[in-house]
């Protein structure tokens, strides 16, 4: 600084040379040997006037030779005679007409009359060295002068000179690193700890930048130092990593604060710097010991879940028990009266079962128990619950239905039992059950008054004869603690004969029970001359004809349709062995409950194209089963499918009394996509071909150790599906447990530079994946049906988050929650998010739905509508990631819409790109056009920030203000944030 100020002062001094406001040197010569030159010419005249010859040449040489400047001088006669000349006269010739500083020509007067003149000749006037000295000196001691000046009188540019050295000393007992920097990010003060953590002097920080630090810069690194100095917010515990020597790396966490003046802008920022390192070297250990226990942890809880589902089901009958009845019936119960829907409730027992025990023993009574069970399975519905209620007897409950129509149900059911006599399920030559039915009535408190009322119709209907259906009758007398006073039925039994006919109710009920056999023979009769031609005898599947037809047809539309074919081929795995253990008719059962489990799991939804009526499984080969795929769009579809099947056979099969767990070996093979331009059509060979590829795929599968593996044709395939399946079953795991987190980001307004808003977000920690990203089991949810337990789980997260804000005076939050398309498309969306905020006590203008453009293009009406009633509830609306889909500028402006959020992608763009810049421009200006606010997404660097509040941006969202974290981090973010003048204290 002081060379600084010494160049100054000699630029000042040259310029008042330049412009003539110094004196010349050379014009106080010239004057002082014109003076001169004037006293030797009076000197000379006086001589004249005497006339004196010698004496004026005596004069001329005395002084040349006393002056040191003169070179030579002359005597000249005013007729140009040269009377004497001394020194080097060959100078005086170059004297001329005017006189100069080193030339000069003198008159010589003789009694005041002309005679001559004297002309001198002196040295050359040479000041360039003299100047150079004072120059030099004028420098030297300016900069002396100015350094004694700024180290005695500006201390204060030296902090550590200005603040006393006590303060110094405390500032120093800090054992945490405090650097404070200045409005341009320079350090102006650092204490011990901060030094020994760059590894540099004090004296070598100052007026350096903390960016020069050896700090890990990974993806998207942004100083929060440069964070705060710009947007004004305080950043807290940022973990950043400073590499150091020999290839460790420290671990601190970082808080910035701005420091200064009073108004608005900051004049600086302090930042504090905790080292974490020794912590994060705990947490590693802790991290892998909490991985094993982990692990422990899912071992147990999936023994945990087996013993719950053995504890639910009866091993008999494979229906629920008493204990898992009584549970269903409670929630029926809660369901019929929240609804306002019927709800019936079947009893039914064996007729004279202890007589079948003590006759033909306990193995036969058995059979009867099972035969029966299978009854109570095939009439019920998918949504009915069918369990054994104790003993011989058994319950079905029947949601939706009135008392009468679940006569019906139960009088089905008595024929059926009375069908079974003398068949291969049962031999004895007489079983019958009686059936009492009885409907939910407003006096009843609980379920189990609805089973006692369905007991006391049973019990009506063992008293008038069995082998008949009562229906609970409320106004009749209950029966007595000896059980002698029967319950009238409210309607007639259904076995009662007609008084005007000749037939017994008995021949009547052999009758029916003789056409519903024939029925089932007749229909099994079709179904094995259909079967001898193109389906199987066993399991009424089609057989491989049938199948590859149906392949061919799908790969000539997929070359069409520009989509892929699936086909799957799959075994029970170990069939010989279970064979060779339970014999060929358990084997048989076992494959045909093999084979109605998968044709129930298999839905058209999933892309799984029917072969032949409402068959979707193919029988190939004694033991090869074959699937198809159709209108695939990629590999996804597919796995789909392979997760569902996965976990329908992990399941254990009732065969007889045994339990028994198969496995099963999957192939897929995926056809290839058609070539650009291609016209071909699928054919047999490509047909058998791709059947082919699914068939090796599944021998290969049978090498691994999974008790049900799978195989791509492809590896890649392979790796991508294992991955898909474990992940879905992981998700379900996830959200049994509560395992997903909900985390916010805020929103930031550019106008009031405050946090004003939030987003609601799911976070996924996987054991061992890590967290896992949204997108990924969003997808994953929604393809098995697991999106609306998503939904519903953020919904009431944010909003219970909301009311913890509210009390805490942050009441001026909107957070918003993303919908799906499948949401959006769901009836239900606007009274759940209705009915939650009224149970929550919300109010609707504190909450935001966010919404992509593509949900709304299938339905664009459905979409207004829904959009249009949550509005009236002051639920706001937001489009996420505008500019990236089709949304047409007039289906904008016609939704009901408060914001529009920019993606990311422009956003980042727009700061290497001037095209981008005003594409964002445009949407901002679109946006206010239309009155609405417009949301700058993924905002990482203070340029982004700039620009956008240059543009006139509402708010901005992203990394800069805030990543992502969960609600107790947020809202110690918030606090940090809010002014202490605005927060309240919750009660």
């Amino acid at each position: 600084m002081s060379l600084s100020l010494v160049l100054l002062s000699v630029s000042v001094l040259l310029a008042a040379d330049m412009f003539g406001l110094r004196a010349d040197p050379r014009d106080e010569i010239g004057r002082s040997r014109a003076t001169i030159a004037e006293a030797l010419a009076v000197q000379l005249s006086i001589l004249a006037s005497k006339d004196e010859p010698t004496a004026l040449n005596l004069a001329l040489s005395s002084f040349v030779t006393r002056n040191p400047d003169v070179i030579a001088a002359s005597l000249v006669r005013e007729n140009g005679a040269v009377l004497a000349r001394h020194g080097d006269v060959g100078a005086l010739e170059e004297i001329g007409s005017e006189s100069t500083v080193t030339h000069l020509s003198v008159p010589i007067l003789a009694e005041e009359l002309p005679w001559g003149e004297a002309r001198v000749v002196f040295t050359p006037v040479d000041h360039a060295i003299g100047e150079l000295w004072w120059l030099a000196f004028v420098m030297i001691g300016s900069f002396a002068s100015f350094a004694l000046f700024l180290v005695r009188v500006l201390v204060q540019l030296d902090p550590g000179r200005a603040v006393p050295k006590r303060v110094n000393s405390a500032f120093d007992l800090f054992s945490a690193g405090v650097v404070i920097l200045d409005d341009r990010l320079r350090v102006i003060m650092a204490n011990r700890a901060a030094t020994e953590i760059s590894g540099r002097p004090a004296k070598e920080l100052i007026g350096q930048t903390m960016d020069s630090w050896s700090w890990r810069r990974e993806s998207g690194w942004q100083a929060p130092w440069a964070t705060t100095l710009h947007s004004g917010l305080a950043v807290s515990d940022q973990v950043l990593k400073l590499d150091g020597d020999e290839e460790r790396s420290q671990v601190f966490s970082v808080s910035c604060a701005s420091v200064g003046g009073s108004g608005q802008e900051p004049r600086g920022v302090l930042v504090t710097l905790d080292d974490l390192t020794p912590i994060e070297q705990r947490n590693h250990e802790l991290s892998k010991t909490l991985t094993e226990l982990r692990l422990s942890q899912e071992t147990l809880a999936d023994k945990n879940r087996e013993l719950e589902r053995l504890a639910k089901t009866d091993p008999m009958t494979g229906l629920s028990n008493r204990r898992a009845l009584v549970e269903r019936l409670g929630n029926e119960l809660e369901r019929a009266r929240r609804k306002d829907v019927p709800l019936a409730c079947v009893m039914t027992d064996i007729d004279h079962f202890k007589a079948v025990n003590d006759t033909y023993g306990h193995a036969v009574g058995d059979e009867v128990i099972r035969a029966v069970a299978g009854v109570l399975k095939r009439i019920s519905r998918r949504y009915d619950t069918a369990g054994r209620y104790g003993g011989e007897e058994f319950v079905l409950l029947l949601p939706g239905l009135e008392a009468s129509e679940a006569a019906e149900v139960a009088e089905r059911a008595r024929v059926a039992v009375l069908a079974l006599r003398g068949t291969e399920q049962v031999s004895l030559t007489t079983l019958s059950s009686s059936f009492g039915v009885a409907a939910l009535t407003e006096d009843m408190s609980d379920g189990m008054e609805l089973i006692e009322a369905a007991d006391l119709a049973l019990y009506a209907a063992k008293e008038g004869g069995r082998n008949r259906v009562a229906i609970y009758d409320p106004d009749a007398p209950k029966k007595t603690s000896q059980a002698t006073a029967p319950a009238r039925a409210a309607a007639a039994a259904s076995a009662a004969p007609d008084p005007t006919s000749t037939v017994t109710s008995s021949e009547v009920d052999q009758m029916r029970s003789r056409i519903v056999q024939l029925e089932e023979e007749l229909c099994r009769g079709k179904r094995d001359l259909e079967a001898l031609r193109e389906y199987d005898m066993l399991t009424g599947m089609p057989m491989r004809t049938l199948f590859l037809q149906r392949v061919e047809t799908e790969l000539a539309r997929a070359t069409r349709s520009n989509t892929l074919v699936g086909v799957m081929s799959f075994e029970l795995r170990g069939l010989g062995r279970i064979i060779s253990t339970l014999g060929h008719s358990a084997s048989e059962s076992l494959v045909l409950a093999f084979v109605e489990r998968l044709q129930r799991g298999l839905r058209s939804s999933d892309l799984v194209s029917e072969i032949a009526g409402d068959r979707s499984l193919s029988r190939i080969t004694s033991n090869e089963y074959g699937v198809l795929l159709c209108d695939l769009a990629d590999s996804s579809g597919a796995m789909i499918v392979v997760t569902r099947l996965k976990r329908l056979l992990s399941q254990p099969f009732g065969i007889g009394e045994e339990r028994v767990y198969v496995g099963a070996n999957i192939g897929i093979a995926l056809s290839c996509p058609p070539a650009e331009g291609s016209s071909s059509s699928g054919s047999a060979a490509d047909a058998a071909a791709l059947f082919a590829q699914a068939s090796e795929a599944r021998i290969e599968a049978a090498t691994k150790p999974d008790k049900v593996s799978h195989g791509f044709a492809s590896a890649v395939l392979d790796d991508e599906a294992h991955d898909y399946i474990r992940l879905e079953a992981d998700l379900r795991d996830a959200l049994g447990a509560d395992e997903l987190e909900t985390w916010f980001q805020p929103k930031f307004d550019l106008l009031e530079r405050r946090v004003t808003g939030m987003e609601a977000l799911l976070r996924w920690r996987h054991d061992t994946r890590g967290f896992v990203p949204p997108d990924v089991f969003v997808a994953v949810a929604e393809a098995n049906g697991l999106i609306g337990q998503l939904s519903t789980l953020v919904l009431e997260r944010t909003l219970r988050q909301i009311r913890v804000w509210n009390a805490m005076g942050f009441d001026d939050l909107r957070v918003s929650i993303n919908v799906s398309p499948m949401q959006l498309r769901a009836e239900s969306l606007v009274s759940d998010t209705l009915e939650a905020l009224d149970r929550a006590g919300v109010s609707g203008r504190q909450l935001e739905i966010e919404l992509t453009e593509t949900s709304v293009l299938d339905r664009p009406e459905q979409a207004r509508a829904a959009l249009e009633e949550l509005r009236a509830a002051e639920v706001g609306v937001s489009m996420d990631d505008f500019g990236t889909g089709y949304t047409s500028l007039a289906l904008l402006a016609d939704l009901p819409l408060d914001t529009v959020k920019i993606d990311r992608s422009f956003v980042t763009a727009m700061t290497q790109s001037e095209r981008s810049r005003a594409v964002v421009e445009s949407i901002i200006s679109m946006g206010h056009a239309l009155r609405l606010r417009v949301v700058g997404e993924g905002v990482e660097t203070n340029e982004e920030l700039e620009i956008l509040a240059r543009l006139g941006c509402d708010e901005v969202q992203g990394y800069l203000i805030s990543r992502p974290q969960p609600a107790a981090d947020i809202t110690e973010f918030l606090v940090r944030q809010r002014p202490p003048e605005r927060l309240s204290r919750a009660s």
